[in-house]
């Protein structure tokens, strides 16, 4: 869309570089400004940080420090901060969701009472593992199955609490109301059945009370204790053990295990992505402590090629680690797994978000990460938690390039990366 009005341009350090009556023109990715008096700048909607609306003028942050100012729209500010909105809210959403299949879109309804700082119209859409809220006024909002525990629809509203204790409330649905509550309730269904069904293929004999609890502890993406899987059967830790070597994993979980906390071991299982690729995807981390640790490993796999580097991220800081003594450095641990757990499950499981330079996210194939690090706390907490990746080659090399990275992360003093002399091929996602 189109309108006019009048806009004020300041760059990074808060200089105003353009001023006065412009066009403003909305596109599929971009943002034109084009002032009276010549000079368009096209703004990527994949750089804006944040958008505010009040008494008729609407305030844009970039990525970069500067800030655009909209006023004088007259009619058209409405309609042009809902529609900057949602074409914003729909680049996110196919960056953010990094493949998920839709499920169920187009169901209007409104946020009552606030959730997450959201209020009002919205739209629902439902994934493959999350719905997610679009608001007309605010940045998209994805919610996993996994974190539900509560769903009803009642007195008119859909009713959802999650595991962190929030409430989440869409009234106004009218006939969907319904539909989209058993839509929701099926794909939690689904994602269950999947892992149960993967639960009985590995351990054959588990009883139903065995399955259903460890289909929790293995809830979507998740990654289980060793302690607690093996408090369901020792059986089925065993199970998930050679399913992890049968994926070609075995002389890496062997080494790590060998170098890490065995007793604080995490297994995870999360479904396939990729519409063209079967079966599961299995990953487990470690951490690996003492005077020469401070990181937790992690290793992950698609099929039966087996991954394709391991991963390794600091359970702290430098300049803290070494004042924790063991149990101190155990709670860390457990807590930067948690940390890496959710993350992981914010970006699907998408390796490049993590591992890419921050200089490489300027570039335009990567530009799709941008609103990923922009948006996500969580992904950002692991690309600063980030050591290094050790690629998979001969099993010689891969054991001197892990040693040489907990080496190198036991010296280093700041917090800065690891890097091979040798350059890592880019993973694909």
């Amino acid at each position: 869309m189109e309108a006019a009005g009048n806009i004020s341009f300041t760059d990074p350090k808060g200089t105003v570089t353009a001023q006065g009556e412009a066009k403003v023109v909305l596109g599929l990715e971009a943002l034109e400004v084009r002032p009276r008096e010549g000079g368009t700048r096209s703004l990527s909607l994949r750089d804006i940080v944040s958008m505010s609306s009040a008494n008729y003028l609407l305030d844009i942050l970039f990525f970069d420090g500067s800030r655009l100012r909209i006023s004088g729209l007259g009619r058209g500010h409405d309609d042009m901060t809902r529609e900057l909105h949602a074409s914003r809210n729909a680049l996110i959403m196919s960056d953010l969701l990094m493949g998920e299949k839709l499920r169920k879109q187009g169901v209007k309804g409104e946020i009552k009472p606030v959730f997450r700082g959201a209020e009002g119209p919205c739209e629902v859409r439902l994934y493959d593992t999350a719905l997610v809220l679009m608001p007309l006024r605010a940045p998209l909002m994805r919610i996993r199955y996994s974190d539900i525990v509560g769903i009803e629809a009642s007195n008119y509203a859909l009713k959802m609490e999650l595991e962190s204790g929030e409430r989440l409330s869409i009234v106004m649905l009218g006939r969907e109301l319904d539909p989209l509550w058993k839509g929701i309730s099926d794909a939690m269904a689904e994602l269950e059945a999947n892992v149960q069904g993967v639960i009985k293929d590995l351990y054959p004999a588990a009883t139903g009370e065995q399955v259903s609890a460890a289909s929790r502890l293995l809830k979507e993406g998740r990654a289980a204790r060793r302690q607690d899987l093996e408090d369901v059967s020792p059986d089925l830790f065993r199970a998930l053990e050679a399913r992890l070597r049968a994926q070609g994993m075995g002389a890496e979980y062997d080494h790590l295990v060998s170098l890490g906390e065995k007793d604080m071991l995490r297994i995870g299982i999360k479904r396939s992505l990729v519409p063209t690729q079967e079966g599961d995807y299995m990953w487990f981390m470690i951490p690996i402590l003492g005077r020469e640790g401070n990181a937790v490993a992690m290793e992950a796999t698609s099929g039966p090629s087996g991954g394709r580097a391991t991963y390794f991220f600091r359970v702290t800081s430098r300049s803290g680690y070494g004042m924790l003594d063991k149990d101190e450095q155990r709670e860390a641990a457990e807590r930067s797994m948690d940390t890496l757990t959710g993350g992981l499950q914010d970006v699907n499981f998408r390796r490049q978000p993590i591992y890419l330079a921050d200089d490489k996210l300027q570039a335009p194939q990567y530009s799709k990460y941008r609103f990923s690090v922009m948006l996500m706390p969580s992904l950002r907490d692991l690309r600063s938690m980030f050591i290094g990746r050790v690629a998979h080659t001969s099993p010689e090399e891969w054991t001197a390039k892990v040693n040489e990275l907990l080496a190198f992360n036991a010296k280093a003093k700041s917090d800065e990366r690891w890097t091979s002399a040798q350059e890592l091929p880019e993973e694909e996602d």
